[in-house]
């Protein structure tokens, strides 16, 4: 799995492209280790850093985009895990509905 940016989720924003926009402090080396750490369900892989939910998907052969999602889009017995091993909060997943 190779992590490959999207300009859609990047600022600034672009005029009639859907996407929500990456946090500033995800460089192409930390979006890869949130790749490489990300849970496979179905064909999206979910991550987590400082509270917030990130989303992956495949768009060619072994290449990889990513994106901040609300955590309703998390499967919630990922979430659920999260909260039991301490990876995320409670308050931190309900904040972000």
């Amino acid at each position: 799995m190779k992590y490959e940016g999207n300009p859609k989720h990047k600022e600034p924003w672009q005029p009639g492209r859907r996407g929500s926009l990456c946090p500033a402090g995800i460089d192409p080396r930390a979006a890869q280790r949130l790749l490489d750490d990300s849970v496979s369900e179905g064909a999206r892989r979910y991550a987590t850093l400082r509270g917030q939910a990130f989303c992956a998907q495949e768009h060619r052969a072994g290449f990889w985009h990513g994106y901040p999602v609300a955590w309703r889009e998390v499967p919630p017995a990922l979430w659920h895990e999260w909260i039991q091993n301490g990876l995320v909060k409670r308050s931190q997943v309900r904040s972000n509905w």
